[in-house]
């Protein structure tokens, strides 16, 4: 258990670590060393989300499903918003979503802006509850919202402390300059889809 989770961990820094090198010689404007640590933390967020708080599907586990006979795609599913009112997991959904709508911003000028960091957080939360199709956990629009609204209030957040630590803020952050930098607006999609992959092959 501990050698895959380190193995998520391991693949998708070193991943993003070349993915950023790359982007580095490509980009118009020089990327600071604080972008990569906010980075390190945003793959670190998500690794740990995936292999541990939700417990994304991996290919062993599949793997074991059939050779036990038992289904893969095992749906439960639940579409009736608040249908077991507000519950402890329901404000938990919301503190957990908070650091991804905290960290885009922080990383990317793009996800400064309201609507993309909230449609980011909405593909993420979705590609989780896709995923708990095939486990033995529920698929939960209450899930969708209250992530959802942790993305928010993370972003609230950001805006706050980004007054008080300005400088900081801007040190952290990358922006397209030309058409050259266009990859960068794709940021956090790069970081999502490595985390699930390297989660999925652990």
């Amino acid at each position: 258990m501990m050698e895959s989770y380190l193995l998520a961990i391991l693949v998708s820094m070193v991943l993003i670590t070349i993915i950023n090198i790359i982007l580095n010689k490509k980009s118009s404007g020089k990327i600071k060393w604080q972008h990569y640590l906010f980075g390190d933390f945003l793959i670190l967020y998500l690794v740990i989300s995936l292999k541990d708080i939700v417990g994304f599907p991996t290919l062993s586990d599949l793997e074991r499903k059939v050779m036990l006979g038992g289904p893969i795609f095992d749906p439960v599913l639940n579409f009736i918003p608040l249908s077991s009112g507000i519950e402890i997991s329901t404000i938990l959904n919301i503190i957990f979503f908070m650091p991804f709508g905290f960290l885009l911003p922080t990383l990317w000028n793009k996800f400064r802006k309201f609507i993309p960091t909230v449609f980011a957080g909405f593909i993420f939360s979705l590609i989780i509850e896709v995923g708990q199709l095939f486990t033995i956990r529920a698929t939960d629009v209450d899930d969708l919202i209250m992530n959802t609204l942790g993305t928010i209030l993370g972003f609230i957040l950001f805006k706050i402390l980004s007054i008080i630590f300005k400088k900081l803020s801007n040190k952290t952050m990358v922006e397209e300059y030309n058409k050259k930098d266009s990859i960068i607006k794709y940021g956090p999609y790069l970081y999502i889809g490595i985390a699930v992959i390297s989660v999925f092959f652990s």
